[in-house]
């Protein structure tokens, strides 16, 4: 799709970007292809990416100052086919058809009205649609001055083709008068008016006009059917000296439009810069109309774009989750976020959105870069070098690895990453392990993560990560301001569970003491949903047996570095 070193395949389709582009209308195929081909402003392109932001906020606003712009607009892409395949053709010396000339002649005169339009309309005339001028073609496609879009090989472009037409023409009108003065003769003889396709149908009861026919030199006998006899006029020798002429022009007329095709083709050949120019104008100004549908229709914002990687979003929305909701008649709740170089570690319960955030993140990152309106109130974006999402319950079929090797498969190539300044996302790092091993690993990659220069951010269950220094840490409030009553209450009235959860489940994120624990809300939550409280109280000693270990676990190891 577009540049695999900025976003993998895997990253792109799980965070939503495949789908946001997917809703960004075209008109035409050069603006689908412009799409297609999208890549990212990278880290040492700020200023163009701004400039490219400045562009779709001038043109916007000219676009919103009158329904009338985007009206028309839409109209002329409407009328736009592929002719890229004849251009190539035409490059390579080939004749162009006469369907090719139709749909050159149809875009050529397109383009010529825009070139129109946007001079009367200087408020949505971007420097980037400047369009070059093919009039020249356009007069020698349309050598009558008709203005109309349709193509046909006019007897003006060329005296020959007049002279041969003309003469056909002529022809045309002898054949006829000989036709009709058989067809005349045959009435007279027998009272039986000929067919338009110069057939007799005599019925075998007329005996009369049987008889003259059958010694009549005008006619042949064609066949003979249960009721009827059935005669053809005969062509007389000056008719078939007419066709015959007449076969011979048509044979000349169409080698002159082969020589007027072939010239045409030339005139196209000539113009075909400025047609490939006007093209990618044509695709640049679908697209960019796109972009600004796209973003009326997520209620998105133009994102602030600074130098070094940075994201701070306010009431940030995951625009396929908003969609999904409000289906379902719910309501989105947006999260609030900033991320600097170096790591943050996102804890909170179960259900608690952890994933969707990370999905977020990636995906409103990846669109400012993109230079498309994000999903948020504000949005400040400094753009990162690659963006690797993990979800942490991955497989991969082709190589055989289970769900923990798939992680460490990929996060083999992040890890290697020193130089980039790029956007790490991964949700529950290491939990396709046991917990110990997973925990280890999970320290030994944050400590790695702090040594890069990009941003990196991780959820995680596991105690003990949130105190690793120089780490900042982000807790989902999730159902800590919830009165545990008030649900309880809820839950014992018959309301479904996972409704209840969700009604009061807060999603935003807050800034905790790295000191702190990570939250145990999936034992309350347990609870709430009535597993047996002896199953309860067992788990909870056995956390808080865990927890005392792991804290003389962890000054012994704070004692060991100290020594070194």
């Amino acid at each position: 799709m577009f540049m695999m070193r900025f976003m993998d395949k895997k990253t792109f389709q799980e965070t939503g970007l495949r789908e946001v582009l997917d809703w960004v209308p075209t008109e035409t195929e050069y603006g689908k292809e412009l799409k297609s081909k999208l890549v990212p402003y990278g880290t040492s392109q700020v200023r163009e990416l701004r400039r490219a932001f400045e562009e779709l906020r001038r043109f916007r606003k000219g676009l919103k100052s009158s329904d009338y712009f985007l009206w028309n607009l839409k109209g002329y892409l409407s009328e736009i086919k592929d002719i890229k395949g004849s251009l190539q053709r035409v490059m390579k010396n080939e004749v162009l058809n006469e369907v090719e000339f139709f749909e050159i002649k149809n875009q050529i005169m397109v383009m010529e009205e825009l070139r129109g339009f946007f001079m009367e309309h200087p408020e949505v005339a971007l420097e980037k649609f400047e369009m070059d001028s093919v009039a020249p073609l356009i007069k020698a496609m349309d050598p009558e001055n008709s203005r109309v879009k349709t193509f046909y090989i006019y007897d003006s472009y060329s005296e020959e083709l007049w002279n041969i037409r003309e003469e056909k023409r002529n022809i045309d009108g002898k054949i006829m008068e000989t036709d009709k003065k058989s067809r005349q003769e045959v009435y007279e003889l027998t009272g039986l008016r000929p067919k338009p396709n110069n057939e007799i149908l005599v019925p075998k009861e007329k005996k009369q006009a049987l008889g003259i026919l059958k010694n009549s030199d005008l006619v042949f006998f064609l066949s003979e059917t249960f009721k009827s006899y059935v005669f053809k006029i005969s062509p007389t020798e000056e008719l078939k000296d007419l066709r015959e002429k007449y076969q011979n022009l048509k044979i000349r007329e169409e080698e002159e439009e082969f020589q007027i095709r072939r010239r045409l083709s030339q005139d196209v050949r000539n113009f075909h810069d400025e047609i490939q120019k006007n093209i990618h104008i044509l695709g640049e100004l679908d697209f960019s109309i796109g972009k600004i549908l796209l973003g009326d229709e997520i209620h998105g914002v133009e994102p602030r774009i600074v130098g070094d990687p940075y994201i701070k979003i306010v009431e940030g929305r995951h625009s396929l989750v908003e969609q999904r909701l409000r289906k379902e008649g719910k309501s989105y709740m947006p999260i609030d976020v900033t991320l600097e170089n170096g790591v943050t570690l996102i804890t909170g319960a179960n259900m608690g959105g952890k994933t969707i955030t990370l999905k977020l993140i990636a995906l409103i990152t990846a669109m400012a870069q993109l230079g498309l309106y994000v999903p948020a109130k504000e949005a400040t974006i400094g753009p990162v070098s690659f963006i690797y999402f993990s979800s942490g319950d991955e497989q991969s079929q082709e190589r055989g690895l289970s769900t923990f090797g798939a992680e460490i498969y990929h996060l083999k190539k992040i890890t290697d990453e020193k130089k980039e300044k790029g956007l790490v996302l991964i949700d529950e790092l290491a939990r396709g392990t046991n917990p110990k091993e997973g925990y280890g690993i999970s320290r030994g990659v944050i400590e790695h993560f702090k040594t890069l220069k990009g941003i990196s951010v991780v959820t995680t269950h596991f105690d003990g990560l949130s105190r690793i220094k120089d780490l900042r840490h982000l807790q989902v409030v999730g159902l800590r301001r919830v009165q545990p009553e008030k649900l309880k209450n809820e839950l014992q009235h018959g309301e479904e569970g996972i409704g209840v959860l969700e009604k009061y489940m807060d999603y935003r994120l807050e800034e905790r003491d790295p000191r702190e624990e990570v939250p145990k809300e999936a034992i309350m939550i347990a609870r709430l949903m009535g597993l047996r409280e002896d199953i309860l109280t067992r788990a909870e000693e056995v956390l808080e047996r865990e927890r005392q270990e792991q804290g003389i676990r962890e000054a012994k190891e704070e004692e060991n570095k100290e020594g070194e």
